[in-house]
């Protein structure tokens, strides 16, 4: 098939194969080709690029992308699915190199007992996880105890891009999306040696042709014992919460949730759920986003349930509202039955990740746990492997087609190489 455009009025014209029986096939204006497009979903655009020029400008043009974006997330999620990303690694030749696993979450929730496929990249060099936001995934070296390198990703549409490094040990970090300014950030929180002993420092990197990273205010940060050594046991990554009003960062830090606003660049905080003032141990906290909520998990060492509350106005604490209270005793093996929420279905199946199982579904209505098959993974065993991995391996995203605006990809970061593609569920 290809296209013709005509100067006026403008048009887009589809003509079908030449055939004995080749006829014009209805000459559709450009906006109507436009409102077919934007009804597909993004891995399908993806490969329309390829039809000819004029659909590849089309369907790259950064405002047909966003009017993509605000369609997926407000009229029909099912244009942008939701996927897993988790990353592995091991030891060749001495050298620690690692992969990156995508696969999804749908094809686990539908069809649990069958073997889902994993499409995996492999790369020589260790990326963990920093975040994911609009379909791009910040991925960062694995030694975080000497400097900071950020790489982002869209695993849809292929694009890369990636930040110089700074130097010091990260404590902290995250990466989302500032809807003041239009533009994606990577906040880091890092610590080294100084002629007077340690020194902090929080900087920011904003994703941009001419962008490096800069210093900003960072004492309300030593304030919450952030990042010192004994907070050590605290997520690295800070949860990333968005809305059409709100882009922040966010941590549990000493009883509170810690929060950095991206579009401001301030600091603030607000209490956890009621009843938590317990000194429960700080890695069976976790944070994540649920139907839109920020939500807030952690292991009740009384009665051995894992909780789950959301928080229905975001900085509101009232809000604070228990979802769910999950019975994990004799299902899920110690020491390693901590879990993470990653996403919840319209039918209330919590999927989660565990160390020492992967991937678990558990059925709020009944309570049942599950246990889906998924092939070439590496899921397992994460204990060993997490004990080197300085950044978190596992998170959910949504595929689109974004990339920051006025970037393009940076064809020397040939970070991801695909293994041969395995069925795609």
């Amino acid at each position: 098939m290809r296209i013709a455009e005509r100067k006026a009025p403008r048009r887009l014209e589809l003509v079908s194969c030449p055939t004995a029986r080749t006829r014009l096939l209805t000459d559709l204006p450009e906006e109507t080709i436009i409102e077919i497009l934007l009804r597909l979903p993004a891995r399908t655009l993806t490969s329309l690029r390829s039809v000819c020029t004029s659909w590849r400008n089309l369907i790259s043009a950064p405002d047909f992308t966003c009017n993509h974006l605000r369609r997926s997330c407000l009229l029909d999620p099912t244009l942008t699915t939701p996927r897993i990303a988790h990353c592995t690694g091991a030891y060749r030749n001495g050298l620690r190199c690692g992969s990156i696993g995508l696969l999804s979450v749908h094809s686990i929730l539908d069809n649990p007992s069958k073997s889902n496929q994993v499409h995996c990249f492999t790369e020589q060099h260790y990326y963990g996880i920093i975040g994911s936001c609009n379909g791009l995934l910040c991925l960062a070296h694995g030694d975080a105890f000497k400097y900071m390198h950020a790489i982002l990703w869209n695993p849809c549409t292929g694009f890369t891009f990636g930040s110089p490094e700074i130097s010091g040990e990260v404590r902290f970090c995250g990466f989302g999306y500032d809807y003041l300014s239009d533009s994606y950030k990577i906040y880091a929180a890092t610590k080294k040696q100084g002629p007077s002993g340690f020194e902090l420092s929080a900087r920011i990197y904003t994703f941009g042709p001419t962008s490096s990273w800069r210093k900003i205010d960072d004492t309300p940060v030593a304030l919450f014992g952030f990042p010192s050594d004994n907070s050590l046991a605290v997520k690295r990554e800070g949860e990333f919460f968005g809305s059409s009003r709100l882009c922040t960062l966010n941590w549990c830090v000493n009883h509170v949730v810690l929060y950095f606003d991206l579009a401001k660049e301030t600091y603030g905080h607000f209490p956890l759920p009621p009843g938590n003032e317990i000194d429960f141990p700080k890695w069976c906290t976790h944070l994540c986003v649920l139907r839109n909520c920020l939500s807030f998990c952690y292991e009740d060492r009384i009665t051995l349930k894992w909780i789950v509350w959301q928080m229905k106005e975001y900085g509101n604490a009232q809000s604070w509202t228990k979802l769910a209270a999950i019975s994990v005793y004799g299902k899920i093996t110690y020491p390693y039955n901590y879990l993470q929420s990653l996403y919840i279905s319209e039918s209330d199946v919590l999927l989660v990740f565990c160390p020492s199982f992967g991937i678990v579904l558990c059925n709020l209505n009944d309570e049942s746990v599950d246990f889906p098959e998924i092939d070439g993974s590496g899921m397992r065993n994460y204990p060993v492997f997490s004990g080197y991995v300085n950044y978190k391996i596992i998170c959910i995203y949504h595929e689109s087609l974004v990339s920051p605006n006025g970037l393009q990809s940076n064809s020397k970061l040939s970070i991801i190489k695909s293994k041969p593609n395995p069925v795609d569920s």
